[in-house]
């Protein structure tokens, strides 16, 4: 098996689910689109998972190749051969291509929190046998304002609406971090917007308290990680 991964930062890989694929001999490529390098053709692999990353759909003036990647994502998800999953500004991405809205959130949802399954959610493939309410790491200052036509809701929390959704039997996008640990929480402080947000919110020395609270937790976000990751897995 062989995977495509699409970054938008030094920081933004698949965190934990490294470990996971060297343990399961799944190869797996990282393509750093951020760079403006050439996204290879999906034919070549057996599924793709968009990363988060610091950037905004909006924001393609800033950011050209955002633009050759979401034409990237739109034709691979229409295509309808390979499996894709988008986290964080992934999952964005995967409903701004597909019709729906991305916009910023009254207040930015970070931190430690229990995200809850919606009825559709239950026998969903890739959440089969997930802890609900389910412990998740948040961190991000946009959210998904409206589901493409046809998507499936799948998760919600009180801040954001749309935490999870499918389109189709082969597509999910996952608003909530997966694959952060206490070490890539951390790493953050590359960006200066984020350590802001959570500040405004916590107050001074925020990011090495969310760095424990998520080492505290940690248990439990890696179960939910490797079950997420095992069940797209198996659908692969």
């Amino acid at each position: 098996m062989r995977l495509l991964v699409l970054q938008h930062s030094l920081l933004d890989h698949p965190g934990v689910m490294r470990r996971y694929m060297e343990e399961d001999g799944i190869e797996w490529d990282p393509i750093d689109t951020y760079t403006g390098c050439t996204i290879p053709p999906l034919d070549g692999y057996d599924a793709l998972f968009v990363m988060g990353g610091p950037q905004q759909t909006d924001q393609e003036s800033a950011y050209p190749w955002l633009k050759v990647e979401k034409d990237y994502i739109h034709r691979a998800i229409l295509a309808g051969k390979k499996p894709v999953l988008g986290i964080c500004l992934g999952s964005q991405l995967i409903a701004d291509v597909m019709g729906g809205r991305v916009g910023p959130m009254a207040m930015p949802e970070i931190g430690i929190l229990d995200v809850e399954t919606t009825p559709a959610a239950m026998g969903d493939a890739l959440l089969d046998g997930l802890a609900v309410p389910a412990k998740t790491l948040q961190w991000h200052l946009h959210a998904v304002r409206e589901l493409p036509p046809g998507a499936v809701h799948l998760m919600r929390s009180p801040a954001c609406e749309n935490q999870a959704f499918r389109i189709g039997d082969r597509v999910w996008g996952l608003q909530f971090h997966m694959e952060l640990d206490s070490a890539m929480v951390l790493g953050t402080e590359q960006f200066p917007e984020y350590v802001m947000a959570l500040e405004a919110q916590r107050g001074v020395g925020a990011l090495h308290r969310l760095a424990e609270e998520t080492e505290r937790h940690s248990a439990a976000l890696d179960r939910s990680a490797r079950l997420i990751y095992d069940n797209f897995v198996a659908l692969v």
